[in-house]
């Protein structure tokens, strides 16, 4: 069986990862190759965007991948397991409990995206990742055997299975949708990056300790910021990453200057009030001011794009020889806090229930992909769509409100951290081998798997 892998993200090396693992067995032995349309591996690593809050469901699923991915990520990630909600007059809204490591057996960590990239990557070997390969177009071909990609340097290449980890704007979600499924945009734009913790004015260095991760929502927008170093032992080195994020009908050209966002966001933030503010060094100035003119790295412009709810993740319709995980199948806000974790959590359950149909009992090829893809989305699509409901309050939490709009929010927010810590239970202690184990007897195919 040979497999081709579409982006060499953190879902595309996921998964390519979790199918080496899951198929090791398989006999004939699998094919799989991981193609990546950059050029090479310092480009895709540097591209996969800012700070992030990894969930423990997220850590969970990258360790049933790779402990030693994992154990990289948890050495590297600052503990974010209680954030502070503010409001933009230093109100303080509550403290909410975002997962504890002594109950979910992980923890919430915060770092930044290219950590968790740079740590799965490390887990291929030379020659895994094909770089340098974008991909022209996928289709499966009239009989319904193969899958045929087409690259951008004229070269193709056949396969029995396609899975498409390209995101929101998946060349192989168009195989099976055309463009009826494109990227929308939710009128949300980021904006962030990386400050040195060393750059950082006494009050606001001292402030950290108190509130390492704080979360501040007003009339025309969000700030948050939180270390990316894992510790606050030494203040001398290591990251701050910081984000701001507005609504707005366009979203600026990604190489708009620092200049001039720099003005845009004093604008939005600079009368915003802190617990930590001195006359001297009011904390969101000089945050958007580090951030605009001191960035460790580049300051990075991330509108938001979100995938429609797709009515399959497969193409089922045809042979089901072609998949979709992460954003090409789901594209979420970033404050979801789940892409990350959501696309490890697909990459483990496709191998896994791969490795089911087609090692463990031993079905023809169509016949192991066409269980693999109703499995998969069995499994998958109610607790996603889950998900983006939950996601939907993030991103209106976020847009301009009215006076009566802002209450509301901040007494949701308060109410939110009132709330015990199982309220998080849901998302957080989920665990996708165990689920693929209690969904397999309902499908009438019950060999052990693992």
């Amino acid at each position: 069986m040979k497999i081709i892998i579409v982006g060499g993200g953190i879902g595309g090396v996921s998964v390519f990862l979790a199918l080496k693992k899951h198929l090791a067995d398989a006999s004939p032995p699998a094919e799989i190759l991981l193609f990546e349309a950059h050029d090479s591996l310092s480009a895709t690593t540097s591209i996969v965007g800012g700070a992030l809050g990894l969930a423990p469901n997220g850590l969970r699923a990258i360790s049933q991948i790779s402990v030693d991915a994992a154990e990289y990520i948890q050495e590297r990630g600052f503990p974010g397991e209680v954030m502070t909600f503010r409001n933009s007059q230093g109100t303080l809204l509550g403290r909410f409990r975002a997962g504890r490591k002594a109950r979910y057996g992980f923890g919430e960590l915060m770092l930044p995206r290219a950590t968790v990239h740079d740590a799965l990557v490390r887990e291929l070997r030379p020659g895994d990742m094909l770089v340098g390969k974008g991909v022209q177009s996928v289709k499966e071909l009239d009989d319904n055997e193969l899958v045929e990609v087409k690259f951008e340097d004229g070269t193709t290449e056949r396969a029995d299975l396609v899975i498409g980890a390209d995101g929101v704007r998946s060349v192989v979600r168009e195989a099976i949708y055309g463009d009826k499924y494109g990227a929308v945009y939710e009128g949300l734009t980021g904006v962030g990056g990386f400050i040195a913790l060393s750059a950082l004015s006494e009050p606001l260095r001292a402030s950290l300790r108190e509130d390492p991760v704080t979360m501040t929502f007003g009339a025309r927008g969000f700030f948050g910021y939180c270390p990316n170093t894992p510790n606050l032992d030494d203040l001398d080195n290591g990251l701050l990453g910081w984000w701001s994020t507005y609504e707005t009908n366009e979203p600026p050209p990604r190489d708009t200057p620092p200049e001039t966002i720099l003005s845009q966001l004093l604008e939005r933030h600079a009368a915003w009030k802190s617990p930590a503010d001195s006359s001297a060094h009011p904390i969101f100035r000089e945050l958007v001011t580090l951030g605009c003119t001191s960035s460790v790295g580049p300051l990075l412009i991330l509108p938001g794009y979100v995938t429609p709810r797709l009515p399959h993740w497969t193409s089922l319709s045809g042979s089901g020889r072609i998949l979709l995980l992460g954003d090409a199948a789901h594209a979420m806000p970033p404050h979801a806090g789940q892409g990350v974790a959501c696309a490890a959590e697909d990459a483990v359950a496709i191998a896994i229930l791969l490795k089911h149909y087609r090692v463990s009992h031993r079905f023809e090829i169509e016949e192991a992909l066409r269980r693999t893809g109703e499995a998969y989305e069995a499994v998958r699509m109610k607790r996603l769509a889950k998900i983006l409901d939950a996601a939907k309050y993030g991103s209106a939490s976020k847009k301009t409100q009215s006076w009566f709009q802002e209450k509301v929010r901040d007494w949701f927010m308060w109410l939110l951290c009132k709330l015990p810590e199982s309220w998080n239970d849901g998302q957080f202690s989920y665990d996708v081998e165990a689920e693929i184990a209690r969904y397999i007897p309902s499908s009438g195919c019950e060999a052990k798997i693992g």
